[in-house]
């Protein structure tokens, strides 16, 4: 057996052990209370920024006006909820991806508290659902309406998703037609509404804008695929001080600062370049890409916090998932540029042979973008 192998017959195996011990939760009944309704949204930061804009709809909707309204969120993304969004929800609660999935104490305390709030109502927008997090957590709310997408398998076992199927009540059937990530959230939302909702991409609302001289860096991303080598950062660093003296931040989260560090150090010691990783919350962040002059970023967060708040961006891929979530589609976003190797600008010449070759990987590497490609997006960006 090969490790892949083995890495899915361990998560198969602990989904499995997992919902049966949940099953014993089922066994307390409780009163259901009306007009209650629970949330489940528990990926990563970009995640939530493609989902926080329909808590205002759902808050405002004829569908749930008069609900108590909980969000299960996860805590990485805490302190921007809680700044951004605390209007639209009565309730959230936080939790640990991790330990959810590993530490049954922890996994029986949330699930238990979830289970004995008696919701009517629980539903959550992922097209590609995960049985160990949002599905198990809207079976555990044994709500007498449980809502979630048919969508596919893609970040789960087949036979895992036919189970969790069965968990749900409805399932809203969408385009399973590559779309954009937002678009789908926003199909789902309309459905579930019964209303069209007049909103076109991510936003953020901020303080007016105070736009200073400097711009970001976002070296960072939730897989090693996905990231620029620090040696290329540094490289183009190198060169952008031969045109332009401003200030340069490195940011990003506390695990990021080892990449900061590795970036300064290719420079040879150019000066005005600063590693800010870890040093402000989430909301102090999104203000400060927002005041950048522009933001260059992998494929992460930063991304789409830059395209939520209309900050210049340029974002470095490899193509995998193309159409997703990336790019953003035409005339959504001003000043956003997505860079991809060269290899796969011939795969665009047909887009739909790019999203099918693209849906679980790319052929090509991130590092197959050039200090030269960056550098000329830059300069025709700012200009």
């Amino acid at each position: 057996m090969n490790w892949r192998r083995l890495l899915r017959f361990r998560h198969f195996y602990n989904c499995i052990v997992c919902a049966f011990r949940d099953s014993f939760l089922l066994r307390n009944k409780v009163s259901v209370r009306t007009n209650t309704l629970l949330l489940v949204k528990v990926e990563a930061i970009g995640d939530y920024i493609f989902f926080r804009n329909f808590l205002q709809e759902v808050r405002l909707s004829n569908r749930f006006k008069n609900h108590q309204i909980t969000l299960v969120g996860n805590e990485i993304w805490k302190d921007l909820a809680l700044h951004l969004d605390a209007g639209w929800v009565d309730e959230f609660i936080w939790i640990n991806k991790k330990r959810l999935a590993t530490d049954q104490l922890y996994r029986k305390e949330i699930l238990g508290s979830i289970h004995s709030k008696g919701f009517e109502t629980a539903f959550q927008a992922n097209f590609s659902r995960e049985f160990l997090w949002g599905d198990s957590i809207v079976r555990a709310s044994a709500a007498p309406n449980r809502i979630g997408s048919k969508g596919d398998s893609a970040n789960d076992i087949g036979l895992l998703k036919a189970i969790s199927d069965t968990w749900f009540t409805q399932l809203i059937t969408e385009n399973s037609k590559p779309i954009f990530e937002f678009n789908r959230n926003k199909v789902f939302f309309e459905k579930v509404l019964n209303a069209k909702l007049d909103i076109q991409k991510p936003q953020i609302i901020l303080p007016p804008r105070v736009a200073q001289n400097y711009i970001v860096l976002f070296p960072g991303a939730g897989e090693k695929i996905k990231q620029w080598s620090t040696q290329n950062f540094g490289a183009w660093i190198i060169e952008y001080r031969k045109s332009y003296d401003l200030p340069i931040y490195i940011c990003g989260a506390k695990s990021d600062f080892q990449l900061g560090l590795e970036i300064i150090e290719a420079t040879n010691g150019i000066a005005g370049v600063f590693n800010e990783c870890g040093k402000t919350d989430l909301p102090a962040l999104v203000q400060f890409i927002a005041n950048s002059k522009c933001l260059i970023t992998n494929d992460s967060s930063a991304f789409h916090i830059a395209a939520a708040t209309d900050t210049a961006c340029i974002c470095l891929l490899s193509g995998r998932h193309y159409g997703r979530f990336a790019p953003y589609p035409e005339n959504t976003c001003k000043n956003l540029v997505t860079l991809y190797p060269m290899g796969f600008y011939a795969l665009l010449e047909n887009k739909e042979n790019a999203i099918q070759t693209t849906k679980y990987g790319s052929p090509y590497s991130i590092n197959d973008i050039t200090v030269e490609d960056v550098l000329a997006a830059y300069n025709k960006l700012v200009k």
